[in-house]
C-alpha cells in the first residue's frame, strides 16, 4: 500500500479540512476528476500534480498553471513538511506523509483490534505543551535579487535626476539579449518607443487590450510563433496608463521576469516626472532652448546656469511654477521666456496682478463679475497665467486660488493652464510670517526658481551689458560702435538696487545721449540721480556729483532727466500741464518721458 499523503486546505477564521491520500500521484484542481477538488476562484480544472519518488514530494503544475509556494510563484518544485502554498485563493499546507502518524483501522475486521489493549482508565488533564515558534529563511534567486539591488541604485538618484540613461542601462543587463522597451502609445494607439533595445517590428495590439490593460492588477502575455513577450503597464493612480513595458521572455525566465516588470512598472508610476521632463523625450528642442537662453540669458556664473536649466525645465513641465526675487529683477521677463519656449509651440501669457487690499478686485478678474463664478482654467485654456506677487493676497484668497489650482491639476489630461506664481526673494520667510498659505505653497514648491540678484553674478555682467546695449540700441533705431572702458567700469560699480530695471535705464539713458555710429561715453554715477520716492526732492549729494562731472553728454541729460522727473512729480502726473512748464510739446514730453525712463507719478493723485 502507497504512503499517506496529508494535504491540509485553510479555511476562514482559523479552520482546516485535512485531506489524507494514499496515492503515489495526487491530482489537484476544479474538476470532480481529481482527487482532491477544490473549487476556488483561480484554481484551473486540473491545477497540479503532487508526486512521490521515495521520500521525496514534488509538484507540477499542468498546463503552464503556477502555484505560489511559500510567496514565491512557482511552476514546480520540491515539497517539505509545512509549506504552505496556494492555488488561485485558496491555500494549502503540505503536512507531508502519515507512515508513522496514523495508524488505519477497519470498521468491519474486530480481529485487527490491539491484544495488549487495556480497559481506559480515568486520568487527570495535563497541561497543555508550549507550542514552538519557528522562522523559516528563504533566499531570492540570484537574478531576481540582482535586478532588484540595480532597480533601488537606478531610482535613489537626484530627485530630479534624467532617468532615460538608467531606465536604458537597466533594460540592458537585466535582459540583455532580449527584445525589451519602454513604450507610450501615439496618436493612433500604435507603441511609441522612449527606451528601446527593439530590433523588430513593433507588436501590434487592437485598443481595447490596452485599455484593458489599466484596468485593476493586469498584465498581459502575448505570444508570437514561438515567441513570447511580457506586458506590464504604468500606473500612476487615477491619472490612467503612462506607459507600457514590454520585454520578450522565456519559459526558464518567466517567474523571475514577471516579479521585475511588476516592481519596475511600480517604481517607473512613482517616479514618471523624471522620465516624462527628460531631455532626450524632446530630440533637439533642448539644444535648440538653450541656444535661445544663451543669448537671452548671457553669463557664466554657476547662478546663471541654475537660471538656465530652471528655465529649460519651467518650459517643459507641467508643474506650477513659483519665481521668487526682488522687484525689478526680471521674473515676468523669465515667464515670457518659458512661454516661448514651450516644446509644443509659445504659449499665449495671461497676466494678473496681485495687490495690498486688491482681493475683490482679483477675485472679479480671476473668477469673473457675473453671478456664477468662472472657472480660470477654462477661461485661460492653452495660456500661461501668471499671478504676480502671491503674497500680497489675504490668506483667504490664497486658499482659493490653491483650491483652483489643485482642481485643474488633478484632472486626468493633466493641467489646461500653465500655472505661474510670482513672490518675493525669500518664500520661506513669507511662510513664516503666513503672508504666504501653506496649501497655495505645497502646490509650487515642485519647481521653484530664486532669480538671483546683480550683486550675486558680477561676473556676468560684462557679457550682460554688451548684450543689452545691441538690444537697447535697436530700440531707440540708434547704432552703436560700442562702450568706452570707464563708462563700462562705472556701470561693473554701481549697486543697481533696483536690479534690470535700474540696469536697462541707465543703458537707455546712455544711449540716448549718444550719437548714432557713435560710441558710447560717459560715466554712471554711484550715486542715483533720481528719486524714487516720487517726492521730487533730490539730494544735495547727487547734485553735487552730477555738477562734478565734466562730460556735457553724461550731465546734460541727466539734468534733463532730473527737471522732468521733478516737474512731473510736482504737477502729479499731469503731462499737458508739465509740458507747459518745461516749455515742451505733449508729445515730446513722452517721448523724452521714455527715453529716459521717467515714472508716471499719476498715482499720486490718488491721495
Amino acid at each position: 500500500m502507497d504512503a499517506m499523503v496529508k494535504l491540509a486546505i485553510e479555511g476562514t477564521g482559523g479552520s482546516e479540512v485535512i485531506y489524507e491520500v494514499a496515492k503515489s500521484s495526487i491530482s489537484i484542481g476544479a474538476s470532480s476528476d481529481n482527487d482532491i477538488v477544490i473549487r476556488s476562484p483561480g484554481v484551473a480544472p486540473k491545477h497540479l500534480v503532487i508526486q512521490r519518488n521515495g521520500d521525496v514530494y514534488t509538484f507540477i503544475g499542468q498546463k503552464r498553471q503556477v502555484a505560489v509556494l511559500n510567496g514565491e510563484r512557482r511552476s514546480r518544485g520540491v515539497l517539505k513538511i509545512g509549506d504552505r502554498f496556494r492555488l488561485g485563493t485558496a491555500n494549502l499546507i503540505f503536512k507531508g506523509s502519515g507512515d508513522d502518524e496514523t495508524t488505519l483501522i477497519f470498521a468491519d475486521d474486530p480481529a485487527t483490534k490491539s491484544e495488549d489493549e487495556t480497559t481506559p482508565q480515568r486520568r487527570t488533564p495535563e497541561k497543555p505543551e508550549k507550542l514552538r515558534a519557528e522562522v523559516v529563511l528563504y533566499s531570492e534567486t540570484h537574478r531576481i535579487a540582482e535586478a532588484r539591488a540595480k532597480m533601488v541604485e537606478l531610482f535613489q538618484g537626484r530627485v530630479r535626476s534624467d532617468l532615460i540613461p538608467g531606465l536604458r542601462g537597466f533594460l540592458s543587463e537585466v535582459f540583455s539579449g532580449r527584445e525589451a522597451m519602454v513604450a507610450r502609445l501615439d496618436e493612433e494607439g500604435l507603441l511609441a518607443p522612449l527606451v528601446s533595445q527593439w530590433s523588430g517590428d513593433l507588436p501590434r495590439l487592437p485598443e481595447r487590450t490596452f485599455r484593458e490593460l489599466g484596468m485593476g492588477s493586469r498584465y498581459a502575455m502575448l505570444r508570437i510563433g514561438s515567441r513570447q513577450f511580457l506586458i506590464y503597464p504604468v500606473i500612476q493612480g487615477s491619472i490612467g496608463t503612462k506607459a507600457f513595458l514590454v520585454v520578450e521572455t522565456t519559459e526558464d525566465f518567466e517567474d523571475d521576469d514577471e516579479l521585475i516588470l511588476a516592481e519596475l512598472a511600480r517604481f517607473m508610476a512613482i517616479h514618471w516626472d523624471r522620465v516624462e521632463t527628460s531631455g532626450l523625450m524632446f530630440g533637439s528642442w533642448e539644444t535648440e532652448a538653450r541656444e535661445i537662453l544663451d543669448t537671452s540669458l548671457p553669463g557664466t556664473s554657476q547662478a546663471v546656469r541654475l537660471l538656465r536649466d530652471g528655465v529649460i525645465y519651467s518650459a517643459r513641465t507641467q508643474h506650477p511654477i513659483l519665481m521668487c526675487g526682488r522687484p525689478g529683477i526680471g521674473r515676468m521677463t523669465l515667464a515670457g521666456l518659458a512661454a516661448s519656449l514651450n516644446p509644443s509651440g509659445a504659449l499665449a501669457i495671461r497676466v494678473i496682478q496681485c495687490r495690498e487690499d486688491g482681493d475683490e478686485a482679483f477675485r472679479t478678474e480671476f473668477f469673473g463679475s457675473g453671478p456664477e463664478l468662472l472657472n480660470p482654467a477654462e477661461v485661460s485654456d492653452g495660456c500661461m497665467l501668471v499671478l504676480r506677487d502671491l503674497h500680497l493676497l489675504s490668506v483667504v484668497v490664497q486658499r482659493e486660488v490653491a483650491a483652483t489650482v489643485a482642481a485643474d491639476l488633478e484632472t486626468g489630461w493633466g493641467p489646461r493652464v500653465r500655472w505661474v506664481g510670482t513672490t518675493e526673494e525669500d518664500p520661506m520667510m513669507l511662510l513664516n510670517q503666513e503672508q504666504l498659505d501653506p496649501a497655495l505653497f505645497s502646490l509650487f514648491r515642485h519647481h521653484v526658481i530664486r532669480v538671483p540678484a546683480l550683486q550675486g553674478r558680477r561676473e556676468d555682467l560684462p557679457l550682460l551689458v554688451i548684450r543689452l546695449l545691441d538690444t537697447v540700441a535697436a530700440e531707440q533705431g540708434k547704432e552703436i560702435r560700442g562702450i568706452e572702458l570707464e563708462s563700462l567700469n562705472s556701470l561693473l560699480t554701481h549697486q543697481f538696487d533696483g536690479q534690470m530695471t535700474e540696469l536697462l535705464g541707465e543703458l537707455r539713458r546712455l544711449i540716448s545721449a549718444t550719437p548714432s555710429g557713435d560710441m558710447i561715453r560717459g560715466i554712471v554715477p554711484a550715486v542715483p540721480l533720481v528719486s524714487t520716492e516720487g517726492d521730487g526732492d533730490f539730494g544735495a549729494q547727487s547734485v553735487a556729483a552730477l555738477l562734478g562731472m565734466d562730460d556735457l553728454k553724461i550731465v546734460i541729460p541727466a539734468i534733463e532727466r532730473l527737471v522732468i522727473d521733478r516737474v512731473l512729480a510736482r504737477t502729479k502726473g499731469n503731462q499737458s500741464k508739465a509740458a507747459r512748464t518745461l516749455n515742451l510739446s505733449r508729445g515730446a514730453l513722452i517721448s523724452k518721458m521714455k527715453d529716459y525712463d521717467i515714472p508716471d507719478y499719476r498715482y499720486l493723485r490718488r491721495g
